[in-house]
């Protein structure tokens, strides 16, 4: 098993396809095949099964995949690490964040950041906070900017509250309920939403919010993990979600969403960086999240 082999193995994986994989790795097809045969003799187990839908991991090669992204991933740190103790100014940092840090928080720590550091290439991503958190465990981003998980790993990861975020619940600007001045939840029983999936952690607040008013939980008519999707459906429409209350969506004279005026207090998101544990942090792990932390303390001010 060598590096090599584990490489082949990750990015045939990710694309379902010998000929893709073999084009991206810029590999012939027959050679890449050969690679992972004698990664399966190696390992004495199957990795992948071949059919009609493509190419899939099985169970064993799932597992070694996520060794072997974590291998990939230090590699690639220990490149870059290289490269900032030799004084280079280049390198490369990937950031994931749920939608309302890539509205101000992100955007405004990637200005900064990249001010300093103009020759990282820096990726950013969405996507909702347990799909963050496993990204960060196996090593396909080095920063995430999220809520706080319920069931989070001390072991492995390091999280540090930034910034509390207060939730409105909004409503089309045309919705009966948006012209009232003061609603009571038990008003917005018999409405249906648009809201992710449980276990979110936005999700699991609002079913406590309703499960403490001794109400029935609040029900989905469509559940999302597109903030995009999910503003677009609610625009026009007599359904009801949630928001962080600096979202430009529901804020602003043209704005097509507004907050209802709830007579109780909401719940507050708390966001804040996860990364590795580990002895010491790449440069430009450390520099990145200290801009980050400057500019949710310029925010909460």
């Amino acid at each position: 098993m060598d590096f090599r082999q584990l490489r082949n193995l990750v990015f045939v994986a990710r694309y379902a396809s010998f000929g893709v994989a073999a084009d991206k790795l810029n590999v012939t097809q027959p050679a890449l095949s050969k690679s992972i045969r004698a990664l399966e003799q190696a390992t004495g187990v199957r990795l992948l099964d071949r059919g009609p839908w493509g190419v899939r991991p099985t169970a064993f090669g799932e597992r070694l995949i996520e060794y072997a992204e974590a291998v990939l991933a230090l590699t690639d740190e220990a490149r870059d690490e290289l490269d900032a103790m030799r004084g280079a100014q280049r390198g490369r940092l990937r950031v994931g964040g749920i939608a309302t840090t890539l509205r101000t928080i992100l955007p405004n720590a990637a200005r900064r950041f990249l001010a300093s550091h103009p020759g990282v290439n820096l990726t950013l991503n969405e996507e909702l906070s347990p799909a963050l958190q496993h990204q960060v465990l196996n090593g396909t981003i080095d920063i995430a900017l999220m809520s706080r998980p319920r069931d989070f790993p001390d072991e492995e990861l390091e999280y540090r509250d930034l910034i509390k975020v207060p939730l409105v619940i909004v409503a089309d600007r045309a919705h009966p309920l948006a012209a009232r001045d003061s609603l009571r939840l038990a008003d917005l029983r018999d409405w249906l939403w648009i809201i992710p999936a449980r276990p979110d952690p936005d999700r699991t607040a609002l079913d406590a919010l309703f499960a403490n008013a001794l109400l029935p939980l609040p029900q989905a008519i469509c559940e999302t993990t597109s903030s995009t999707f999910q503003v677009s459906m609610l625009a026009g429409s007599p359904w009801l979600s949630y928001l962080s209350n600096t979202s430009a969506f529901a804020r602003g004279a043209s704005a097509q969403l507004v907050p209802l005026k709830l007579d109780v207090p909401l719940w507050t998101r708390s966001i804040g960086i996860v990364y590795r544990r580990r002895p010491a942090h790449r440069p430009l792990v450390t520099s990145f999240i200290r801009e980050m932390t400057e500019v949710c303390a310029e925010i909460q001010v």
